[in-house]
C-alpha cells in the first residue's frame, strides 16, 4: 500500500486528477493509503469552460475545433465505405 500511495504522489503533487482509486489487486489498505496521501493535495482545478472540442490522440494529438455538425459539435468524418471485394450489392 506504501508503495502504490508514494507511486501516485507525483500525480495529486502536478494536479493531474479529477479522481483517483485502485485497481484488480487492491485492497482496502490500499485504498486507505491512498486518500490518506492524496488528502494532503487541493483537488485539480478545472479549466475554463470554453467551445467544445474534438481531441484524438495516436502518434500526434489532432485538435477538432474549426469543424462543427448541426448541433454545433465537433465532427470529423475519419473514414468511408468502401468496396474492397467489389461486391455490387455493396
Amino acid at each position: 500500500p506504501d508503495t502504490m500511495a508514494e507511486q501516485n504522489e507525483v500525480f495529486f503533487k502536478s494536479g493531474w486528477l479529477n479522481m483517483v482509486g485502485g485497481c484488480c489487486g487492491s485492497t482496502p489498505p490500499h485504498i486507505k493509503r491512498i486518500r490518506e496521501v492524496a488528502s494532503q493535495y487541493s483537488p485539480r482545478v478545472l479549466p475554463d469552460e470554453t467551445r467544445p472540442k474534438m481531441w484524438l490522440s495516436g502518434l500526434e494529438d489532432l485538435v477538432v475545433e474549426d469543424v462543427h455538425n448541426h448541433l454545433g459539435m465537433p465532427f470529423l468524418n475519419v473514414g468511408e465505405r468502401c468496396n474492397i471485394s467489389g461486391s455490387i450489392r455493396f
